[in-house]
């Protein structure tokens, strides 16, 4: 008697998405993803959260959930992406109602004499196109006004003043917060990382 068990078809498992963070395209290939949604409840919680873990733990792909699940933009994808998942059976009052506004500061490398303005110039892009998602709230002349402002700490402050003036859910998420810090560590040591880091450098002044 034969009691081996059969393996099924190696086409029946789902593809492991190794190296990839883009959540709402993994569930929609249907590629593996590990539901860790639960943790949404406890997540709103706090008004700020700080996540800090080693290379390849999911902080990406943990922002990229934080994104479908929170920005408006992403509303018409919600039941196909969580589907099946555990908040996607017990929703919060929070989902998709907020503007989202997601920088990745891995984006791109940069010398210490071009990092301020990198740095300015990709938030501004950043900045600029999370307006233009949501014309319903955000009217041409208000954006406008907010990407006057002369940088991007002055558009953020006039952003939340904006938002909080008309009751405007924000939601600001931000990966790959030490990329900039350890470009200047590495290339000019600890004294000019220190500061970059501390006292008045536009990097501590923008966090």
């Amino acid at each position: 008697m034969n009691n081996a068990v059969e393996t099924p078809p190696r086409s029946s498992y789902p593809a492991i998405p190794y190296g990839r963070a883009h959540f709402k395209g993994i569930r929609q290939e249907g590629a593996l993803y590990i539901d860790k949604t639960r943790f949404l409840h406890d997540l709103e919680r706090f008004r700020y959260a700080f996540l800090i873990r080693p290379r390849r733990f999911g902080k990406s792909c943990w922002i990229s959930v934080l994104e479908s699940y929170y920005g408006r933009h992403e509303a018409d994808a919600f039941d196909a992406v969580f589907q099946g998942l555990d908040v996607g059976q017990e929703v919060t009052q929070s989902h998709n109602r907020h503007v989202v506004l997601r920088f990745n500061f891995s984006a791109f490398n940069n010398t210490l004499e071009t990092l301020e303005f990198n740095f300015e110039h990709y938030c501004d892009i950043k900045f600029e196109s999370a307006l233009a998602r949501h014309p319903d709230i955000f009217p041409k002349d208000v954006v406008q006004r907010l990407c006057a402002k002369p940088t991007i700490n002055h558009k953020l402050g006039a952003l939340f003043d904006h938002c909080s003036a008309h009751s405007i859910p924000l939601c600001i998420l931000i990966d790959e917060y030490d990329n900039f810090a350890n470009t200047v560590l590495a290339e000019r040591g600890a004294d000019a990382y220190h500061s970059f880091t501390h006292g008045s450098g536009f990097y501590r002044s923008f966090f």
